[in-house]
């Protein structure tokens, strides 16, 4: 247990870092593109969003749209469009991420995610494999904005792209809890995804993806 003086040099140190790092998230970019064109979803290869010209910055629509059955968005044209999955490479749904996760895999020490549900909050990427501490905007500049990594006082910069009830999946094998029953589980092929019940009512743990008899009952929705 560190004691109060040590966890303030541990901040002072972790803050100091994440002035070094830019920030990381799961949210699609409109960086470098033009008004009207269009940006891919980066949790959903089926999906993309609209570049809108908006008081003088490029950003993404607030919803994304949707490709027809059976094709994916291709971001690889000069001029982006959705594509038959049929035609695809074999990597066409790769390189996602969860919205709802923070992903310090990988990441320099300091680097900043949103915190997923709680725009009050940012997390701080630690040295260690995967590990991160949240930390608190302050009263006055109580919401963060996650592309700037700044807190201020704009709910509409707010990182709204995590629905805890949607399950999510990164990579093919990947086993993901259904958000609605403990019992079950979705096994990933992105873009698509099976559910599949736990044998005798065992529960499915969303660490080890696997089913076991005392795991513990959680669903993030009812």
């Amino acid at each position: 247990m560190l004691s109060s003086k040590q966890h303030r040099r541990l901040l002072f140190f972790i803050f100091f870092l994440a002035a070094e790092h830019s920030a990381e998230y799961c949210a699609p970019d409109c960086q470098g593109v033009r008004d009207g064109d269009y940006t891919r979803d980066p949790s959903d290869c089926t999906r993309y969003y609209v570049c809108i010209l908006e008081e003088g910055k490029i950003i993404p629509s607030q919803e994304p749209l949707e490709c027809p059955d059976g094709y994916y968005f291709n971001d690889q044209h000069a001029e982006t469009q959705c594509d038959p999955i049929n035609d695809a490479p074999t990597d066409f749904c790769s390189y996602l991420c969860d919205p709802c996760a923070v992903d310090c895999d990988g990441h320099n020490p300091g680097t900043i995610q949103p915190s997923p549900r709680d725009c009050s909050k940012y997390e701080i990427c630690l040295a260690e494999e995967d590990h991160y501490i949240e930390a608190d905007c302050s009263f006055d500049s109580k919401y963060y904005d996650f592309r700037t990594a700044t807190c201020q006082s704009d709910h509409s910069l707010c990182y709204h792209y995590c629905d805890p009830c949607v399950p999510h999946c990164v990579y093919d094998g990947q086993r993901v809890l259904d958000p609605y029953d403990c019992h079950q589980f979705y096994l990933c092929t992105p873009p698509t995804k099976a559910v599949f019940l736990c044998p005798n009512d065992q529960v499915f743990n969303n660490k080890t993806q696997e089913c076991e008899a005392d795991a513990s009952c959680w669903t993030a929705c009812l």
